[in-house]
């Protein structure tokens, strides 16, 4: 499921399957093998994309390239060993190509909350937890990328607040029931009506999922979040968080768990 944090409108991740074709884990294990070695580099879309390049170099056809190349993005957010490269990689980097602040949707989401539980999804360095740290909630976050947790701790430690942090996909996580007050998950992937009924099933009554991405053309989101209140819903024209140079369609929602 999650896989971490892209701005791709409309990207649902979803378990792989292990039974690929034999020449498709071949082109996979090749893939690992070269993106080991690679330095460190924010943008993922050129990280990856170099091998297409690579590829070529190596005598590989255009056609068996790009064959190649479907298999790898297919790949990479769904896989923990291609999850785990590819944002350690990023968030290595010392130039990052998306904001450092926390979400404005979220600060703005929080201003009339009490501090109470608080899960961030796909946490990354932890901008998100830390700023909610900061304002009193107990969090907890997860993210595949242990280089992003250690980063996000070390902020928290110079910052002198506590954030809880694991190391796990969201297919490894365990959600819970009724135990959180504040979902939030920005820049991640388009949730799925199952993960709606996840966050539905582990937010308390009254507890509300705080959502930001690149906008999904189908407009899946808000059939995904049907059985919630809809508190607030945007479809715009902006700068995201994410390549915060560029204006791109952004989705924003603020989902509210009624109370029985």
């Amino acid at each position: 499921m999650i896989l971490h944090c892209l701005l791709f409108a409309g990207v649902t991740i979803a378990p792989a399957s292990s039974d690929l074709p034999p020449a498709d884990e071949r082109a996979w294990h090749e893939f690992i093998e070269w993106f080991a070695a690679q330095p460190p580099k924010s943008d993922p879309r050129e990280l990856i994309g170099a091998y297409r390049n690579e590829l070529i170099k190596r005598g590989t056809h255009a056609q068996e390239a790009d064959q190649q190349m479907s298999v790898v993005w297919k790949l990479v957010f769904r896989r923990p060993e291609g999850a785990k490269l590819l944002w350690n990689k990023v968030y290595a980097d010392d130039k990052p190509i998306f904001s450092e602040q926390p979400t404005a949707l979220l600060v703005q989401a929080v201003q009339s909350r009490s501090p109470a539980a608080a899960l961030d999804v796909g946490m990354g360095q932890g901008r998100n937890s830390l700023f909610l740290a900061l304002a009193g909630w107990k969090v907890t976050g997860f993210d595949p990328s242990d280089e992003g947790l250690r980063q996000a701790q070390a902020k928290a430690k110079h910052l002198g607040v506590e954030i809880e942090t694991i190391n796990a996909s969201d297919d490894q996580f365990d959600f819970g029931h009724n135990r959180w007050d504040l979902i939030v998950m920005t820049y991640v992937h388009t949730p799925s009506p199952a993960d709606a009924d996840r966050f539905w099933d582990a937010l308390k009554p009254g507890g509300i999922v705080v959502y930001e991405n690149g906008a999904d053309p189908d407009n899946r989101v808000l059939k995904a979040f049907e059985r919630f209140r809809i508190l607030r819903w945007e479809d715009v024209m902006e700068l995201g968080d994410w390549n915060p140079g560029q204006k791109t369609r952004i989705q924003r929602l603020i989902a509210e768990k009624s109370s029985p």
